[in-house]
Formats: C-alpha cells, structure tokens, sequence
C-alpha cells in the first residue's frame, strides 16, 4: 500500500496543564480598616495542589476576616479529577485563610509572598486525608486572559542533580535526576534527610511528587530533605528500567536484583549531591519513602550502615511476591543489624500487600537480627496504602521515633 504525507498537526494540550478560569474577577482594594495579616491575602495565587496545578484568587476581604474567592484546579489522572472553577467564600483567622465543604482548605503563610497549602477530607471514607501544595502571588488579569506559567511554582526548590553513574547516550554528561529541596527551617547547619516514592504504571510515571507533607514534618524536626525522582520518572533522565523483572520459561517470577540495583545506584547519586547543599550538615542521612522509596530505603540501610542515621519506612515493599523479595529483608536486617534504628509504618488493609506478607517481610527482618519499631495501623480510611495521607495515624508515632534519634546534635 502507498502511504500517504498526513496534514501536520497542532501539538496535542497536555489537559492536566489546563486550569480554567472566570473571563475577569471582580477585584476590590481592602478597606483602610482592614487587619494587614487579613488585607494580605487579597490577590491572585497559582501554584499546586496535591502536586497538580491549581489557582487562588482572593477577590476581597473584609474586616471580620470574611472574603470571596476564586478556587481553580486542573484534571488529574491519578486523582480522577476534573478541570473546574468555582466561587465561593472563606475566613481569614489567626493568620491563615480557611474554606469550609467537602474538605478543609488551608492557606497560610510560607514566606512573603508564598502560601503553604494543605486540604484535609472532612468527613466519609476518606475522613482525615490531608494533600498539599504551594502558591506564589500572581497577575490576576493576566490570568483572566488566559495567560499560564510555562513551569509552575512548586512546594519546593526544584533542581536537577547530576548520576554518579550513568551518562547521556552521547557521553557527554551524567543524565540528570528531578529534585526538590526543602532547605532547614533553623539558621544552623541540619542532617539530610531523603524522600523517594513508589512505583506507578503508564503516564503517572511522568507524574512529579514533592512529598510536601512529608517534607514540612522532617523539617519541622530540624532536618534539612531533598526528595528526588529515580531514573526515568518524573522530569528525570534515563530509562526506569525497575519493572525489567527476571522470569522463567514459564513466566514466573525468579528475580527483582536488577531494578533494585539501579534503584540504589539512583538514591547514591541523590545522598552524595544532597550532602553539598547550603545548609546541610555532614553525617549519616535519614531515609524515608513510600512503597518502592520505603523498601529501597531499608534495603541501602543494610547495605550502608555506616551512611544512615533511621529509616522512616511507609508501606514499604518491591513487589508482592514474598519468595522473590523477602529475602532482601532478611539480608537488611542482617546486615543493619542494630546499628540503624528504623521506623516500619503499614497498614492492615494494603491493597498491595497483605498483612500476611507484611508480617513475613517483618519477621524475616528481625530473625536476621534486625532492629525496628514496626507499626500496623488499623482502620486507615480505604486503601490502606495510602497511609502516607493520613498523618494524624503516623505523625505522633514518628515524632518519638525521630525525637529518639536526636538529629539536632552533631
């Protein structure tokens, strides 16, 4: 068959960059009699939420702390949200401005001209799931005309740190692994503390995480935290090769060593550039993660002792397939030992891994003669491997575990 030259095409929208908005606001100064810790919340605010892109406008406030505004998201695939715009009205009180309804919005100052966002789920299942995100001051009319950031503002500073390993295709330089920074919240030097995530299928690979929350919490115990993406997920370079699984001639699972191998390779890089940030003392790093980021940080544990002060562990696990991974757990606890005290939090209705295989990862840990405090959370809201969401079930835990750590000292 002869082919035939299509007609170029425009270039496809990417729909989760979409946020739409009113045609114009209706914008009022704030009266001479309004408090300054009110009158500075009037104005426009772009930035994230849950890591997707989303919009504030403050159109006005009032003198009891009342105020009409603008509230603006764009779709998400991982949370199966739509696009849309609505107004409605909000408080401003004891310094932070407060929407009431499904969930509980929360904006309060994180600098000058910078909001720290967190949205808590009111009531139902889902009851105490808490995202957040970050907003700086914008231009309301030019967002009224349409016009967007071409990179949005996001919790942290973003930046990009070279592989201590792998190089472009050309040779000519490291590839480049996403990062995000959250500096320490003290004026002196602080301990380093890294955050990685989990897995995920299809586009959410290209999907970001700023680990906000998580973030606040370390620094609000005196750490300085670096959350970076691994090879080819995120905006970082390479291929994510963690899903390259060695099988059998029938198909079945025998081996996870080389995903899991590049992972380490990937979380070294992140710890020897994280060690040279302003503001970051040297020493041993505390490692945190979610799911596949909580294995890995127990696994390097094992393998470096010597390198980590604790392990914060959410729902961590490779695969859940106990004859292929639980033997990594039982050389991680051989090899940490005593030496790295850890923090395992899961939850008992996982949809990935069941308490049975979370007690045989456990239990083959300790009999290698691992030491931790291993926490089973029960009645975490739907899926119990999104326990990271709901920080009123593990912040108390991991406040003692952390303050047992004593990271302020050198």
């Amino acid at each position: 068959m002869l082919m035939q030259n299509a007609p170029a095409q425009p270039l496809t929208v990417d729909p989760e960059s979409v946020v739409p908005l009113p045609d114009k606001f209706d914008m009022e100064t704030p009266a001479p009699d309004v408090p300054p810790e009110i009158a500075r919340f009037q104005g426009a605010w772009i930035g994230t939420w849950h890591d997707d892109r989303h919009i504030l406008v403050v159109e006005r406030v009032r003198p009891d702390g009342h105020a009409n505004v603008v509230f603006a998201q764009s779709d998400s695939a991982f949370y199966g949200m739509n696009r849309e715009w609505w107004r409605g009205e909000a408080t401003v009180a004891e310094r932070v401005l407060t929407m009431t309804g499904f969930r509980t919005f929360r904006y309060a100052f994180d600098g000058p001209d910078r909001l720290y966002l967190t949205a808590t789920i009111a009531s139902g299942v889902a009851s105490g799931n808490v995202t957040s995100g970050a907003l700086v001051r914008a231009d309301p009319v030019r967002l009224a005309a349409g016009e967007r950031p071409k990179n949005w503002p996001w919790p942290g500073e973003r930046l990009f740190l070279p592989h201590l390993m792998l190089r472009t295709p050309d040779g000519a330089r490291p590839i480049m692994l996403e990062a995000t920074f959250y500096p320490p919240a003290g004026p002196g030097p602080a301990p380093l503390a890294i955050i990685t995530h989990g897995s995920d299928v299809g586009r959410n690979q290209l999907r970001s995480w700023s680990f906000a929350t998580e973030a606040h919490w370390l620094r609000d115990n005196g750490f300085a935290v670096l959350v970076f993406m691994r090879r080819g997920r995120g905006m970082s370079e390479g291929v994510n090769g963690e899903e390259d699984f060695g099988r059998d001639q029938d198909g079945s699972l025998v081996d996870v060593s080389k995903g899991v191998a590049q992972a380490v390779e990937d979380l070294e890089s992140a710890i020897a550039y994280g060690r040279k940030l302003p503001g970051v003392r040297l020493g041993p790093v505390l490692l945190s993660g979610q799911s596949r980021g909580g294995f890995l940080a127990m696994h390097y544990a094992g393998l470096r002792p010597d390198e980590v002060m604790g392990v914060v562990n959410f729902v961590g696990g490779w695969y859940p397939y106990g004859p292929v991974t639980t033997p990594y757990y039982a050389n991680a606890g051989h090899g940490a030992a005593g030496k790295v005290p850890q923090l395992w939090l899961y939850a008992d209705n996982d949809r990935l891994y069941p308490e049975a295989l979370i007690r045989e990862y456990h239990q083959a840990f300790v009999a290698a003669g691992g030491k931790l405090r291993f926490e089973l959370l029960h009645g975490v809201p739907g899926d119990g491997h999104l326990l990271r969401l709901y920080p009123d079930r593990w912040r108390p835990i991991a406040d003692e575990f952390l303050a047992s750590l004593n990271p302020g000292c050198p």
